[in-house]
Order: C-alpha cells, then sequence, then structure tokens
C-alpha cells in the first residue's frame, strides 16, 4: 500500500506543497486560511492536547460541528493519536446524539458553540463514559468543566515541548488495518448502526477514486455538505488534500450559491438536488424572458450539447468551435458566473442524477462526474470516467474492487474498502457481508457490457402491488421530483390495489402560480386543498407519468402543508425519507385514497 495511514497522506502533501493554502474560511472580520504547513502543525498542536488531557489509543473522539477548519484538524489530530474520530450530524436533537455517543463509548466530543453544547447539557447525565468536552467557540456552563479549543492548543505546545517525540512515534505506529473512525449510518430503518471503518480502506478509496479524477493541485473546492457524512469527508476533503487542492469553507447550507461566486471554485461535491436547481432556475427565467431569448438560449443548447459530443470524439469541426464561442458569450458564460466561472469537476453523489440536468450541463461544456458508494464501504464505489458519461449510470468500479450482480438483481462487492464490521453487532454484521466476503449493498442494479453499473432503486423500496406487480420507487420519484411544483415524494402501495404518492409541493414556486392565478390564501395548507391547486398537481403527474406502465402510474396523492422535517424523524440526517415512518404518521389519510 503506498500509505500507511491518512494522515501519512497529508504529511506527504505538507512536504510536497508546504506554502499552499489548504483551509480557508470567511469570519466575520475577514478571511481566515492555513498553509498546508500551519495545517500540519495544528494537527500535531491538538493531537499533543488530546494526549496531554489522557486520551489515548482506541478512545472515542466524536465531533458534533458545522464544516470549519478546525473539524478537520481535530480529524487528522485524532488520528495521530491512533483513536476514533464519531462523527456527529450538527442537525441531530439531543436524544440522538445521546444514542450515538452511548453506543460508541465517545470519551470526549468536540463541540462548535453554545447551540451545541447545550445539546450535550440535556444529555450529560445520561454519558458517564464522556470525560472531556472540546468548544471551538466559547461556551459558557454550569454542569461540567468544558476546554476551549485554544486551551486545547496551548495544552498541546506544552506536551509537545515535553515530548518531542511523542507525535511522530504516534502517527508511524498507525497500522493499515486499525479502526479510525465510526460513522453511524442514517438508516431509513431503525437505530443507526456504527460503522468501524480503518485506515487501509480510506486510503485505498482515495488513491483509486483519485485516479480517475486526476485532480489539479491548483484545484478549488467549495464544502458544504456536512463533514458528518462521509460523502463529504472523503470527497470533498481527503481526495483535494491528497492532490494539494484549497478546501474553501461555505459559510453555510443556505449561503450556497453566495459562496459559489466568492469562492470560485473547481470542484464541489453535491448532491443532485444543488444542480437541479440551477438548472431549474436557469430555465425559470428562459420562461419569463422574450421569444427571441428564448430562441437564443435553445439555439445555444443544442449547439452546446453538440460541441460536448464532438469534443469527448476528436471530430471537432472550426465551424462548432466557432458557434459554441458566440453560444458561449451570449449565453453560457453568465449561467458558469453563477457558479463561480472556473467549474470544471461537479461531482454527484447519494442519489441519481436526472439525465435532463446532466445533459443541461453538458452544454455548458461542464460534465458532472457521478459516484456510488456506502459507508460500509469507505464511500465510493463507482465513478464516471471523465468524458465518458452514460446516461443512467453512475460509472464503473474503481480499481481494486470485485462487483457483480446476485440473482436477485443486488450489487454485491468485494474488496479491501469493504468496512472492519458493525460495532458491537456482529449479528447484523453476518446479515450484509457473507461466507464468501461479497457485501450485500441492498441496491437493485446491473452493469453493462463495457462494466457500467446502473442503479435502479434500493431492494427494500421496491413495492409489490396487491396484483403481484413489482414496482421500483426511486425512478419514479425522481421523474416527478423533474417538475418545479415537487420539492420532494416518497410513493406508497405495498400490498395495495395501486400506486399513490405522498407529495411536498415546492411553496416557492407553487405561491408564484397562485399569485399568478389570483388565488388568495392565507396558509399553505387552505392552498393545497383548493381545486384549482389540486388540477395543477393531476395535470403535472399525468404529463410526467406518461411514459410509465399502466401499474406504475400514481392514480392518487396526498399534499402535505410543510415540508418533511428532521427532528420529526421523517428524513434522515442525509435527508433521505423514511417511508415507514410516513407511512405511519399519515395511515389515515393514505388509507383514505384507497377507501375512496
Amino acid at each position: 500500500m503506498k500509505y500507511q495511514s491518512i494522515p501519512h497522506i497529508l504529511f506527504n502533501t505538507i512536504s510536497n506543497y508546504p506554502d499552499k493554502t489548504a483551509l480557508k474560511i470567511q469570519k466575520p472580520d475577514g478571511y481566515q486560511s492555513f498553509t498546508y504547513t500551519e495545517f500540519g502543525e495544528q494537527v500535531k498542536l491538538v493531537a499533543n492536547g488530546l494526549a496531554a488531557l489522557g486520551l489515548k489509543p482506541r478512545d472515542k473522539i466524536a465531533i458534533l460541528s458545522n464544516n470549519r477548519p478546525e473539524w478537520t484538524i481535530s480529524d487528522f489530530a485524532v488520528f495521530c493519536l491512533k483513536g476514533v474520530t464519531v462523527p456527529v450530524y450538527q442537525t441531530l436533537p439531543a436524544n440522538q446524539i445521546e444514542y450515538v455517543l452511548k453506543d460508541s463509548e465517545a470519551r470526549a466530543i468536540f463541540v462548535e458553540n453554545q447551540e451545541q453544547f447545550d445539546k450535550i447539557a440535556q444529555i450529560d447525565k445520561a454519558l458517564p463514559d464522556l470525560k472531556f468536552v472540546i468548544a471551538f467557540d466559547q461556551v459558557e456552563s454550569d454542569i461540567r468543566q468544558v476546554y476551549a479549543y485554544q486551551n486545547l492548543l496551548e495544552k498541546g505546545q506544552i506536551y509537545q515541548k515535553e515530548h518531542p517525540e511523542y507525535f511522530d512515534q504516534s502517527m508511524n505506529s498507525i497500522q493499515p488495518d486499525d479502526i479510525c473512525s465510526m460513522v453511524y449510518t442514517s438508516g431509513t430503518t431503525g437505530n443507526p448502526k456504527g460503522v468501524m471503518l480503518h485506515h487501509r480502506g480510506f486510503v485505498t478509496d482515495i488513491v483509486n477514486a483519485e485516479a480517475q479524477l486526476n485532480l489539479q493541485s491548483s484545484f478549488v473546492f467549495l464544502s458544504f455538505l456536512p463533514l458528518s457524512h462521509l460523502y463529504e469527508r472523503l470527497a470533498g476533503h481527503w481526495c483535494p488534500i491528497y492532490k494539494g487542492c484549497t478546501i474553501h469553507y461555505a459559510r453555510s447550507i443556505d449561503t450556497v450559491i453566495d459562496d459559489l461566486k466568492e469562492a470560485r471554485p473547481h470542484v464541489i461535491v453535491s448532491v443532485p438536488r444543488l444542480f437541479e436547481k440551477v438548472a431549474a432556475k436557469v430555465m425559470e427565467r428562459v420562461e419569463q424572458s422574450s421569444a427571441l431569448k428564448q430562441k437564443i438560449f435553445f439555439w445555444a443548447q443544442r449547439t452546446g450539447r453538440r460541441y460536448h459530443e464532438d469534443k469527448i470524439d476528436n471530430k471537432l469541426s472550426w465551424l462548432l468551435k466557432h458557434k459554441y464561442r458566440i453560444a458561449n458569450r451570449l449565453v453560457f458564460n453568465k449561467i458558469k458566473m453563477i457558479m463561480g466561472g472556473r467549474m470544471c469537476y461537479p461531482i454527484a453523489g447519494g442519489a441519481p442524477l436526472s439525465v435532463e440536468t446532466m445533459k443541461f450541463f453538458e452544454a455548458l461544456d461542464i460534465q458532472i462526474i457521478e459516484g456510488y458508494g456506502m459507508t460500509e464501504t469507505h464511500l465510493i464505489l463507482t465513478l464516471t470516467p471523465f468524458g465518458k458519461s452514460r446516461y443512467g449510470s453512475c460509472g464503473k468500479p474503481i480499481a481494486g474492487l470485485e462487483m457483480k450482480i446476485s440473482p436477485d438483481g443486488e450489487v454485491l462487492v468485494k474488496g479491501p474498502t469493504l468496512m472492519a464490521g458493525y460495532y458491537k453487532r456482529p449479528d447484523l454484521t453476518k446479515e450484509i457481508i457473507d461466507d464468501d466476503g461479497w457485501l450485500h449493498t441492498g441496491d437493485i442494479g446491473h452493469m453493462d457490457k463495457d462494466n457500467f453499473l446502473y442503479i435502479t432503486d434500493r431492494k427494500k423500496n421496491i413495492l409489490v402491488t396487491s396484483g403481484g406487480k413489482n414496482v421500483a420507487s426511486a425512478p419514479i420519484e425522481n421523474i416527478l421530483k423533474k417538475s418545479k411544483y415537487i420539492e420532494d415524494v416518497c410513493l406508497m402501495g405495498n400490498k395495495r390495489n395501486f400506486i399513490s404518492a405522498v407529495i411536498v409541493p415546492s411553496y416557492e414556486a407553487l405561491k408564484q402560480w397562485t399569485d399568478a392565478q389570483n388565488l388568495p390564501f392565507t396558509n399553505n395548507a387552505e392552498m393545497i386543498k383548493h381545486p384549482d391547486v389540486v388540477r395543477l398537481f393531476e395535470d403535472t403527474i399525468d404529463q410526467l407519468q406518461s411514459n410509465l406502465a399502466r401499474f406504475e402510474k400514481i392514480k392518487k396523492f396526498i399534499l402535505l402543508p410543510e415540508p418533511l422535517s428532521l427532528n420529526k424523524g421523517e428524513l434522515t440526517p442525509s435527508l433521505k425519507i423514511k417511508r415507514n415512518v410516513i407511512e405511519a404518521k399519515y395511515k389515515k389519510e393514505i388509507d383514505a385514497l384507497y377507501n375512496n
């Protein structure tokens, strides 16, 4: 193996790019940034500080914070201590945080601020294993001692002087198979499970994934997906760190569009929804523009798609290059500036990306790289080879991985990136990894003759109607989400005689429509009951599902007056819908669809 551990990747980059900006964040009084050398020095101080507190190898140390440099520095410091990082979603309520900290037996936790510390304060008595709380920002506490992050750095400085050999000895004694992180899966059913992950799996994934991405050290990444999710942590942090890129932290998930203009990133790691929203926003403006501007836009789109196809096939003519320059000047540059003007490597994962969205960006000469993976495999399983998109596919398996499709259509994988198992749950580990070493992903899919993988749905999301018809819910839900009036949707119909849907309207777009129709309302609940609104959704659904088989079509639906919520238990921390929760919560309304 090329690198012994994740920290060895970081310190190799430090030796290659000592003065390059590694981490950057906007603060109220200006920018704070760390060169790779400063990043490494901070990691050393935090690791020494943790050792000064008495924390030891294999201790579980949690992080509860929004994305910021201290999150990443602390993560690497825990690795160098030979400890185990336990990321905790910053959006979780106190009772769910309690479960993760108790189950993992966490001895210490980094918290961001007063808001996050107050959650710990609520559950403090239930956490006998938790000995240390370290706060990035100043917090007030009357229940236990809280160490300021700055104070930890000072302790680290003293410990480093007293034990100058400690850090190097600790880091160099890390073994590739050492457990370094425990990530709790946000399952759509039951309690989350602690996935035990090791350096070997992460290093293999980072090196083999980047071999397909070919990142440049000059690239800037914008970080806005939560670091508590492995997707952002590995693809959005460790891969760019491996290549010496700069990570620019967004101020918040709500400021991403503004942060794109400020950071001007080359790469963003995102879920498809962001790309779909950018495309939808542009198309909305086009619809509102003059007939001439619409004509120019659609000409540019056609030209852009042809340019992209011919560029990949090395068939670009002088005339097409000239047409593309005009399309770029008249249309595409304005769209690209929404994303900062330098975007060249958008990476999408976590859900399927619609073909229309992919084609929209390809016309701008921007190929969205799709990936597929799961926490239990140290994240990345497949990636789209650059310049070789196949619509509907999530790419080809990365090197060093075996993949096959079981007789019932499930995707199975084997290789060095499989997890060590679920923490304290060998029974569940045996359920997912069979005796031959194949991990059962729970995803239904198929592979084409060139080894491109196509995921059709989650195995447990296959609805079987009372007539015995199998209906894959995810593709149909994705078709419906193409509508600007539909924010989210959850199909129902298992063991029922037809398919129905629970729909969350996109209230911003719906309000614009009702205003244009002069339909006055005092609240959302009143709005969604109006016959004209119901008819709008009926017509929208009918148009979108025109190409579906009869048994796949939605016959009836429910409109919800408010978005689904993490706090109400309707969504996982990674914002996947908990179908069983929705079915139970709206059972009366769903039953009524089938009884009328």
